[in-house]
C-alpha cells in the first residue's frame, strides 16, 4: 500500500473520530414519576350486600295493584382508604331494562321512576321495582372515629352538593348523581374521610300478579352497582 493511499485512511479515521466525538457531548437526563388518588376500597361488613325478602304466596299478593313489601332491609356498606380522602358513590341500576317508567308504590320511599330500581323479569314481564335510601338520622353514618356524617348528593359531578329527603335521601337509579359524606353540612363540601360507615335501606314493590301471571317459581332479581369516585 503506497503511502498517499495511507494517508487517505488516516485523515478519514481521523475525521470519524472527531464527528464521534462530537456526538457524545449531550445527554439527557429524563424526571419521570405518577401520582396517582388515595386507593380505597368498599366492602360488606356483613350480609353480603344482599337484601332477602324471602318466600311469599302469590296468594298474599294483590292481582290488580302493586303490592308494597312492608320490610325494609337494610345493607351496611364501608369504604376503607389508605389515607384521608374525598370519595363519593354512585349507584347503577344493572337490571334497568326492567325498571318502571312510571310512579310506583313503596311502603315509605318516593316512587317516582328517577328513584326506582328493576327487579327482573319474568314470563317477558317487569317483577317489580325497588328503592334505595340512604338514612339521615343521627349517627346512621360513621367515620373511622365513630364521628356522626351527614349524606349529601351532587348531580354535576362534585362542583355542588345538598342534602335531600327527611329520614331517608333517596338514591337516584338513573345514574346522574353521586353521594357522599361530610361531618358539616354548612361547609357544602365533603369531608375528607379513611373510613366511612353507613347503611343502605331497601324497599321492594311487587307488579300485579295478574300481569305477571304465576304459574312456577318467581325470583326477584335486582342488581345495583356500587362504584367509588374520587374528588
Amino acid at each position: 500500500m503506497n503511502a498517499f493511499i495511507k494517508k487517505g485512511m488516516l485523515v478519514t479515521a481521523l475525521a470519524m473520530s472527531v464527528n464521534t466525538a462530537m456526538a457524545a457531548q449531550s445527554i439527557d437526563i429524563k424526571v419521570t414519576g405518577k401520582i396517582i388518588p388515595s386507593s380505597c376500597t368498599p366492602a360488606f361488613p356483613s350480609g353480603g350486600g344482599i337484601a332477602d325478602f324471602g318466600t311469599m304466596k302469590v296468594a298474599s299478593l294483590n292481582s290488580t295493584s302493586s303490592t308494597p313489601l312492608p320490610d325494609r332491609k337494610e345493607i351496611p356498606v364501608s369504604i376503607t382508604c389508605e389515607e384521608a380522602t374525598r370519595v363519593a358513590v354512585k349507584f347503577t341500576d344493572a337490571r334497568d331494562a326492567s325498571s318502571p317508567t312510571e310512579s310506583v308504590s313503596f311502603y315509605s320511599f318516593a316512587g317516582s321512576p328517577q328513584y326506582a330500581f328493576g327487579l327482573g323479569t319474568y314470563n317477558s314481564k317487569n317483577i317489580g321495582a325497588y328503592g334505595l335510601g340512604i338514612s339521615r338520622a343521627e349517627g346512621a353514618n360513621t367515620n373511622g372515629n365513630g364521628e356522626s356524617l351527614n349524606p349529601i348528593l351532587s348531580s354535576d359531578g362534585g362542583e355542588t352538593w345538598f342534602r335531600s329527603g327527611t329520614d331517608f335521601m333517596g338514591i337516584s337509579s338513573d345514574n346522574d348523581e353521586i353521594y357522599g359524606f361530610t361531618k358539616d353540612l354548612s361547609s357544602g363540601d365533603l369531608s375528607a374521610e379513611s373510613k366511612i360507615n353507613f347503611k343502605v335501606f331497601v324497599e321492594a314493590t311487587i307488579n300485579p300478579t295478574n300481569d305477571l301471571n304465576v304459574t312456577d317459581e318467581v325470583t326477584l332479581d335486582g342488581l345495583t352497582n356500587v362504584e367509588l369516585v374520587y374528588l
